[in-house]
This record gives C-alpha cells, structure tokens and sequence, in this order.
C-alpha cells in the first residue's frame, strides 16, 4: 500500500517511515491550491517523491506544504521538498518555523535522542529559505479553493505543535497531537490500538488534555494521524488519547522520588499491557511498540525533570 483516496480531494501516502509500512502518512489536499501535509524524514523523500507521481503530481506543483511540527519522522525532509518544489510556501508554528530556516539546534536535540543512530534513522537536514517560511497564527486560514485550512496551536506534544481543520472533510490533521494509531500491518496484532506519543523534550499531560478539549470543540468528524491512517468517527481518537493521559497521570503520581528511565519503561510497558488485556486483545509483549515506548520513557522522564526544577 503506498496511496489511499480518503474522499474529498484528499490522499495518503505511506512513506515507509523506518523502511516499513504503516508507520508515517504524509496527506495532499488537492484543490486549486495544492497542499501537502508533513513529509516525513529526509530518508522518506523518494518514497514521497513516488507517490506525488502516482497521484500525478510533480513537486513544482505543491504550492503550500505544511508541517504540523518539526519532530524530524514529520519535517526532516522539509528542506529537501522545498528544493524541489520551487513555488511552494511552508507553514509553520512560529515556535517551529525558526528551526526550519535553521535546524541546527533540531539536529543537536535529534541527537541527544537517537544518538549515533539519528543519520541512518532520519537523514540529513537542509536548510528552508527564510522568505518562503510563515510562521502562522492561532487560527491563521489558509484557502486553497473549496478547501478552506484553519491552523490551531496545539501543545502538549511539541509546543510548536500546528493542527489544521479542513472545512470540507469535517476532519483535523493532527500531527502527533491525537496519538498513535497503531496499524496492525505495523504490528503484527490482528486489531487497531491507540495511544498518546509523549516523546521528549515538551511533552506536558496536563497541557496535552487541554489542547484534546480545544479540538474536540471542534466537533471533527475524522482525525488524519500522521502515525497511522484515520480515526473516524474523530471519537475513537479522542478517546483512546485521553485515556492514555490518564494513565499517564496515574503512573507519574505511583513512581517513586528517584526515578530512572528504566523504571518508567517497565512501568509504561506494564499500563500498555493492561490496557489491551481490558479491551480483549491477548497478545505475547509489547516490543511492537518498541521504539515509542523508548522514546515515550524518555519524554515522560524529561517532563518529570522539569517539573521537579520547576521549569514547567
């Protein structure tokens, strides 16, 4: 599977994110305007490449891409579309925009996660043209033609986190912002499973559960998640985000004053494996969710960190 028509002008394609399917969706919105949402990292570019082609679309003709955050599976190939794609603007959260006219310091925090691993994980970063960069608004619009884009500053995730309402689909794109939908063509289970993404540095439950009530008024009828594919109706999202918070509320209240990332992984490990037991699905561990969980440790480790040197 690499393209999806998901209706109304707007189409999936898997951008075999880590080499494997299911695991990152970049969306075009084609109108008079053309729109892509997120591309993925820099390892990513062919595959998006590819699938603009299916879709019959070269680069020059992407007039607007927009980056929900620039966590580096969602915009570490931004510079390299910009290239290519000579008449397009990028839209941004103006806490991200910076970082992408000069990702220095995105590749030094990259680093500080995945370590030697990060060139092999994401690729390299290029650089976007200041002058070819918004930094849009709280509710800045964007109008395509019959699609009409409203932009939504949404913390909890990333502080320059950007979610988009669609006029036409009734839908949010929501980056990382309303979890993780787990495909099972990603994890072997036989079932879909969500839950929220908590990766470091800005991770901050109590924000997160505000931005979940703010677009949930709203009153979307379908979520397109980055991680993977569509929650319709938007409740199932909603739902299984909120309950993830919550667990997380519960787990940091039960951890003991010196905690080590260790613990939280098997703590978060644990309240994972519970919850698909609760909701009938047996299954042999959670090392399909492997990689989240690592990075869901070290997130919830860092929030606890700040909170406790009150820099929250």
């Amino acid at each position: 599977m690499s393209i999806v028509d998901y209706g109304s002008d707007i189409y999936g394609i898997d951008l075999f994110e880590e080499g494997r399917p299911f695991r990152s969706s970049a969306y075009v919105i084609k109108d008079k305007e053309i729109a892509l949402v997120d591309t993925g990292s820099s390892k990513s570019h062919q595959v998006l490449l590819d699938g603009l082609a299916q879709l019959e679309l070269k680069p020059q003709d992407i007039d607007h891409l927009i980056i929900t955050h620039v966590h580096l599976d969602h915009a570490g190939g931004a510079g390299q579309m910009m290239e290519r794609s000579s008449q397009a603007i990028l839209h941004a959260h103006p806490l991200g925009a910076r970082h992408l006219i000069d990702p220095s310091r995105l590749e030094k925090g990259a680093r500080q996660v995945y370590g030697e691993e990060t060139d092999a994980l994401f690729g390299p970063l290029i650089p976007v043209p200041g002058e070819r960069v918004v930094a849009e608004e709280d509710e800045g619009i964007l109008r395509l033609g019959r699609h009409t884009l409203t932009f939504y500053h949404t913390p909890g995730h990333a502080k320059h986190h950007l979610c988009i309402k669609d006029n036409v689909s009734r839908a949010i794109f929501a980056g990382d912002m309303m979890g993780i939908r787990y495909h099972p063509g990603y994890t072997g289970w036989d079932f879909i499973y969500g839950f929220p993404t908590t990766s470091p540095s800005d991770f901050d439950p109590m924000v997160m559960a505000n931005s979940l009530d703010r677009l949930e008024s709203l009153k979307p009828q379908r979520i397109f998640h980055t991680h993977f594919g569509t929650s319709e109706p938007a409740s199932e999202a909603f739902d299984f985000s909120r309950k993830g918070v919550h667990y997380i509320n519960e787990l940091i209240k039960q951890l003991p004053a010196y905690v080590t990332y260790d613990l939280i992984y098997q703590a978060l490990s644990q309240i994972i494996a519970q919850d698909l037991d609760r909701l009938g699905h047996k299954v042999e561990s959670t090392d399909p969710l492997a990689v989240d969980l690592m990075l869901n440790s070290q997130g919830i480790l860092v929030y606890i960190q700040k909170k406790e040197a009150g820099k929250l």
